[in-house]
């Protein structure tokens, strides 16, 4: 750990144990409802909060017209996610009062995670602010019918992809399992077990992805969270976890394979938007992080859009 990362969790400590920002808690979810209607990264969401609250120090402050995340990057520099209403005055003595605690820390306030609207809005408030943006962690965005389709010319790659895995994989069968069910969880750990012997700790660019799945089971919305999972003879292959964060949009949060097996990843997924179709009409499945096998994989299932996630250096 380097003499930075620690200074910023020493930080972050002691904003906590002053109780201006406090550990993620099951009953923050309802806070978090407020702002449904404009959820689009599955990073705001409560979900992600409460799972990486360990691997990313996630902590959370609740005022009145906001829900402000203070939390660690996959850079490990510190940043700020803010859910707020459409107007940004309401929460500018907010932000001045997070300003000044981060100054007298000597360490710049930087919101991230803001779509472009909010970022403009923000705008409007009197600071000095810097706005920036990074591919690598731009939102691939589909439309939920089209990713699952594979009929048509267009749709050529996808097919074959498809079909080659129902080829290779006869005995391969999709199910939909429950994020309560302990069998299904074991199921789920068997796949790390596998995943975890064939790579380093360091592909998980976020942390122990294990440990941050071992925190779902106390959440229980089982309405939101959609476990996906491919068997192959009665042995778990790939799992893959969602949630419906808003009335709109599926986020894909989690996805493991025990084995590197072609075209497992696209059957699983292409599945799992089967099981979300026509509930929710679009599917967020992430950021590359500038891996370009992840970006390569990703750009070939017709993404409609590359949402940006806006940071913004308040001065």
């Amino acid at each position: 750990m380097s003499h930075d990362e620690s200074r910023l969790i020493h930080f972050i400590n002691q904003l906590t144990a002053n109780n201006i920002f406090h550990y993620p808690a099951l009953t923050d979810f309802a806070e978090f409802e407020k702002y449904r209607g404009k959820m689009i990264y599955g990073d705001l969401s409560f979900t992600s909060c409460y799972l990486w609250a360990e691997n990313m120090l996630y902590r959370i402050r609740i005022t009145p017209d906001a829900v402000f995340v203070l939390g660690l990057g996959a850079d490990r520099n510190i940043g700020v996610y803010v859910l707020f209403k459409e107007h940004a005055h309401l929460i500018e003595e907010d932000i001045r009062y997070l300003k000044k605690l981060f100054d007298q820390a000597h360490i710049p306030l930087m919101l991230e995670c803001l779509s472009e609207a909010d970022a403009a809005r923000l705008l409007e408030m009197p600071f000095i602010c810097e706005v920036s943006y990074d591919d690598d962690f731009s939102d691939y965005i589909y439309d939920n019918s089209e990713f699952a389709q594979v009929q048509g010319a267009q749709n050529k790659n996808k097919r074959h992809e498809y079909h080659r895995f129902e080829q290779c994989h006869p005995e391969a069968v999709f199910v939909r399992g429950a994020i309560d069910d302990e069998a299904a969880r074991k199921d789920c750990r068997a796949v790390f077990e596998e995943w975890c012997r064939h790579h380093s700790c360091s592909e998980c660019r976020f942390g122990c992805e294990k440990k941050a799945f071992e925190r779902l089971s106390s959440i229980g919305m089982p309405d939101r969270h959609l476990l996906g999972m491919v068997y192959e003879k009665g042995q778990p292959l790939s799992f893959g976890f969602g949630e419906i964060i808003s009335e709109e949009y599926v986020f894909f949060h989690m996805q493991k394979n025990a084995q590197p097996v072609d075209g497992l990843t696209y059957y699983l997924h292409c599945n799992m938007a089967r099981q979300m179709h026509p509930q929710v009409k679009y599917i967020n499945w992430g950021e590359d992080m500038g891996m370009e096998g992840i970006r390569r994989n990703k750009s070939k299932y017709h993404p409609i859009e590359l949402r940006k996630k806006y940071s913004m250096l308040i001065r």
